[in-house]
């Protein structure tokens, strides 16, 4: 079984220092300037790690998941959430899309991934825990028509395109979270992928490239993302100009940790990242779940220590 990194590991690039991590995003943000493109960015802690919804995951642990089960999964989590959960009698909650954003702020599984238009809160995300693990980055890169920023009725995602992601912007679309708009936060949606277009990785079995399974592809992504080479090294071309949308890039973070939130705390002499991207437990989780899971006050009295 092919696993995601095999898969990542045939379009990889690897930063080992603060400098090339902001080279990186600036490579990046440039192209999809000059192309046109809307650019959005997600930050993991392990490079290891597939690109899954937290529902899509939850169900391939019981059970092969397919779009029919995750369809039916999704509308059962709806309408018990509509029963449960006062705050969905809200008008800015009256369609799916706008019931889903809301349980995927609340830590319910939905089949949204979350993004950032700031791509370096996605950095912080990366550096945030696991410290002993490289971290990665992921960047997509799509049309302006593929951007949803009114909350659409019913499901139209179910008729989606195989190939295609969509991004929604629920902060746009009326629905307001102080954590989501300290973030930067959309959510990319779309039907799971299928096996076109071919995805290839290095069988280690079989010692050679193969197409991937659809239940390989399936285990390390949940939306149709497609990777396309990126060579930051290769000044003229470091992405190809024929990649079609939606254009899919990733690159691993070999950068000790700590330094990085130092500096996108603005702790360091010599800041390598903007100063416009200072990001801390404080700013990116400015609610009260976030003070309890991350105040040195609060944990330390849960340790036994007073920390003033």
């Amino acid at each position: 079984m092919i696993e995601p990194y095999d898969y990542y590991n045939e379009y990889d690039s690897v930063a080992e220092k603060l400098s090339e991590i902001k080279s990186n995003v600036d490579t990046v943000t440039n192209f999809a300037q000059q192309k046109g493109y809307r650019i959005f960015w997600r930050g993991q802690a392990n490079h290891e790690w597939g690109l899954t919804s937290s529902l899509a995951r939850t169900l391939s642990t019981a059970a092969g998941v397919d779009d029919h089960l995750l369809n039916r999964v999704e509308q059962a989590l709806l309408d018990e959430a509509s029963e449960w959960i006062t705050d969905l009698h809200n008008q800015n909650y009256t369609h799916p899309l706008a019931k889903l954003a809301y349980l995927q702020h609340h830590g319910i599984p939905t089949r949204l991934i979350d993004f950032t238009s700031n791509p370096w809160m996605a950095v912080f995300f990366a550096a945030e825990s696991l410290d002993k693990v490289d971290g990665r980055l992921f960047a997509i890169m799509v049309n302006e028509t593929d951007c949803i920023d009114e909350t659409p009725p019913d499901t139209p995602w179910h008729e989606y395109p195989t190939n295609a992601i969509k991004i929604y912007n629920p902060e746009a679309a009326g629905i307001v979270f102080p954590r989501l708009t300290a973030q930067g936060g959309v959510l990319a949606l779309g039907r799971l992928p299928s096996t076109t277009p071919h995805r290839k990785a290095n069988d280690k079995i079989l010692n050679k490239s193969r197409a991937l399974l659809a239940e390989e592809v399936r285990k390390i992504l949940s939306v149709p993302f497609k990777l396309s080479r990126f060579d930051p090294g290769n000044a003229e071309s470091p992405i190809p100009n024929r990649v079609k949308l939606p254009i899919g890039l990733t690159f691993r973070l070999h950068v000790n940790k700590e330094s990085i939130r130092r500096d996108l705390a603005g702790l360091t002499r010599r800041n390598i990242f903007p100063r416009d991207a200072v990001a801390t437990h404080k700013t990116v989780y400015p609610d009260a779940t976030g003070m309890v899971a991350h105040s040195k006050i609060l944990l330390g009295l849960k340790q036994g220590v007073l920390v003033l």
